[in-house]
């Protein structure tokens, strides 16, 4: 399981105030949704790349990322390939391809959309941890409520981030404890044991994690949270004129892009 923790804490996209990097994550998911293009997806790809490695974060997540969305990937590559409509034929499958019932002709199109699907998931779940692991979370809950995202919104989406660490500490010491009982997590490739030993392991995680939130709630219903009250915040918020120019690129690639999209480019 990838780690989605803070990371970068000496990087130019740390020194970012956090509303600037929520703005280019709304930006980037924006443009994403909007084409469908293989070439803007892959452009929006190496924005977001090129945002990674000047945050200066490690690649091993990226690896872990990508490893566990490889399964995703090629099934969402196959039922666009197979079913998606297109002009430009390829190949012609004459028999009933097996579990999937496909035959007639590969096109371009299909292949080419199913590439830029592929992409677009890839860069939504790379631009996402982006912002986690350059970000302290009591920074990001003050850039939500700097932009008036409801408190108890922004609360709960920073307070289930930082449970993240905690889930996967507990996930690690669950197959410890299995691996000492004999449940083996590597069975050679035997799905029903695999799937065995993965319910041998969600099964306690899950309750857990229900026991941590029925703890949270006490907590939280003992310090009257709710309450009508004006909240302060120990760190202060302020836009340098790098977040200024930031920003101003963001809305420009934003507006570049839907008049882009509304000319009818970066879709098939």
């Amino acid at each position: 399981m990838f780690s989605v923790s803070l990371k970068s804490r000496n990087s130019p996209l740390q020194k970012l105030d956090g509303r600037t990097k929520l703005i280019f994550l709304a930006v980037i998911f924006i443009l994403v949704l909007l084409f469908t293009d293989l070439l803007y997806i892959t452009a929006l790809l190496a924005l977001v790349l090129a945002a990674w490695f000047i945050a200066k974060l490690p690649t091993q997540p990226l690896k872990e990322m990508m490893q566990f969305f490889l399964w995703i990937a090629v099934i969402i590559l196959i039922v666009q390939v197979f079913f998606y409509p297109g002009t430009t034929n390829l190949v012609h499958i004459s028999k009933p391809v097996p579990a999937i019932g496909f035959s007639g002709y590969l096109t371009l199109e299909g292949i080419l959309f199913g590439l830029a699907m592929v992409l677009r998931l890839v860069v939504i779940m790379i631009v996402a941890p982006l912002m986690v692991m350059t970000t302290p979370l009591p920074e990001l809950m003050l850039a939500l409520v700097k932009l008036k995202i409801p408190y108890k919104f922004a609360f709960i989406m920073t307070t289930a981030l930082s449970l993240l660490p905690s889930i996967q500490n507990r996930s690690a010491i669950i197959q410890q404890a299995q691996l000492c009982r004999g449940i083996s997590y590597d069975s050679g490739g035997k799905f029903i044991t695999k799937l065995k030993a993965s319910v041998s392991l969600l099964i306690p995680l899950i309750l857990g994690s229900f026991r941590d939130s029925q703890t949270l709630e006490v907590a939280m219903n003992s310090r009257a949270f709710g309450a009508p009250i004006k909240r302060t915040f120990l760190l202060e918020s302020r836009f340098t004129p790098v977040d200024i120019l930031v920003i101003a690129g963001a809305f420009m690639l934003l507006t570049i892009g839907v008049m882009l999209r509304i000319r009818g480019f970066g879709v098939y």
